[in-house]
């Protein structure tokens, strides 16, 4: 994304360091406008607002404080730098309580101002690229709720578009957190299907039994303690869609019926001697590779052929690090407003620790990452200690605040973990401790695996 240019405008009645400014500037590649008195500059103002403002605290018709009080009530995000030769701790209070960013003295060190100019133009630059992502997350309402524009996430997109009103079987295939609920719902939108029910069961964790009994239901007296019919989620689905979570997970005898379901398009309730005839479409999600597990054995060849008419995969987030900021800026939006929070963006040490870090929980690790700095925000920016401890090892060559010994081991410990894939026998091994002191960390850090 090509960033805005930053428009500047200095106000300063004394000529000769008005044009001294404006050409220290301009040798930097920062192009300013210079203005003698208010008035005129407050002319231009209005007709084409200025990212940043510098003024002299006394000018010839209008004070600085006057120039500063207008700017912030015509453009709220105007940055405003106050310079006077008559410093006293009452204006410069004064001066930041009605807005300004920083209070200058003359005679001006030039060391300190370019310091001083470079965090301003950071901050507009961040703030203007916030303003355009969110632009870009209005025109992408159109992919009925997918947040991106990666060129990862456009080839989805067209394969999306492409399958919907086939009314085909798909496999999602994705690491857990990448968004394949959210693409099965998008593709559920787009298809002919879409004033009928959506139904979601994850296969994992459950009995053969009790998979059979929420998916086809059964018929009174079935079982002891069946008093009565009860509809199955496949036929609550008839005439929408079913999405069946993490398929790689389904039992065996589980496989065998699902494939007669696809193959005849009718069901047999527990306990039932006649089918029951639908109209569904099966969509499957996996964050597993089903074509590996095939030629292990793990799942049926044949169920495999059904529903692999098309498989879209999904990418992790580190591998569509360009969408980062989009989705991030999104999650901002929602629990700012979800906790009525008047946070607008992240402080700069923030987004260089986010950018760094490759979010092995992909977006659903990044959205409880906003939620919960969203909640532990006391200003207006995100800030490095709003974030979670471990990431707390992660430098931003902005950060100039020291670790204590604690923050480093909880973050060495993370990253121990996340390398070795959350096994805690080989991370104690690696971190030279037994398996219940690492335990007692794990505990005592809050940690996630």
């Amino acid at each position: 994304m090509d960033k805005p240019a930053v428009r500047l405008a200095i106000i300063e009645d004394e000529k000769i360091s008005g044009l001294r400014l404006q050409e220290h500037l301009a040798e930097a590649d920062l192009p300013v406008d210079l203005y003698f008195e208010g008035n005129s500059f407050l002319n231009a103002f209005l007709a084409s607002p200025y990212d940043l403002v510098i003024t002299d605290l006394k000018l010839p018709d209008l004070s600085g404080m006057d120039i500063l009080r207008r700017v912030k009530a015509r453009h709220r995000d105007t940055e405003v730098v106050v310079i006077t030769a008559y410093a006293s701790i009452d204006s410069a209070i004064e001066a930041v309580r009605a807005g300004a960013f920083h209070y200058l003295t003359k005679p001006i060190r030039l060391a300190e101002f370019d310091n001083l100019i470079s965090r301003i133009i950071e901050k507009i630059k961040i703030s203007n690229e916030a303003s355009s992502l969110r632009a870009l997350m209005t025109h992408n309402a159109g992919k009925a709720g997918i947040i991106g524009t990666s060129p990862e996430m456009e080839q989805v997109y067209r394969l999306i578009e492409k399958v919907a009103p086939l009314d085909c079987p798909v496999i999602i295939q994705g690491e857990s957190g990448t968004g394949k609920e959210l693409v099965a719902r998008v593709i559920h939108l787009l298809s002919r299907r879409q004033q009928a029910p959506i139904v979601s069961f994850n296969c994992g964790g459950f009995s053969p039994e009790l998979i059979a009994n929420e998916l086809f239901g059964h018929v009174k007296g079935a079982f002891t303690g069946a008093f009565v019919s009860r509809m199955g989620l496949l036929q609550s689905a008839d005439g929408g869609t079913v999405l069946l979570d993490e398929i790689a997970d389904m039992p065996a005898d589980m496989q065998v019926k699902l494939l007669r379901v696809l193959q005849e398009g009718q069901i047999y309730r527990l306990g039932a001697s006649r089918p029951v005839q639908l109209d569904i479409r099966i969509l499957a999600a996996s964050n597993r590779d089903l074509e590996k597990h095939v030629r292990k054995g793990l799942f049926r060849e044949d169920l495999f052929f059904r529903l692999n008419v098309m498989t879209i995969s999904l990418p992790r987030l580190v591998e569509r690090k360009g969408d980062l900021w989009l989705l991030a800026d999104h999650f901002l939006q929602k629990y700012k407003k979800a906790y009525k929070k008047e946070v607008r963006g992240f402080a700069v040490q923030a987004r260089e620790i986010l950018a760094q870090y490759e979010f092995p929980g992909n977006i659903r690790e990044l959205e409880n990452i906003i939620a919960r700095a969203v909640a532990l925000a006391d200003g207006t920016e995100i800030q490095i200690h709003d974030l979670p401890p471990f990431l707390a090892g992660f430098e931003s060559p902005y950060d100039i605040r020291l670790h204590s010994l604690e923050e480093m081991e909880c973050a060495h410990i993370a990253k121990v973990l996340q390398t070795v894939g959350g096994h805690r026998d080989k991370a104690a091994s690696i971190l030279g401790i037994t398996r219940s002191t690492l335990w007692r960390k794990i505990k005592k850090f809050g940690l996630v695996e």
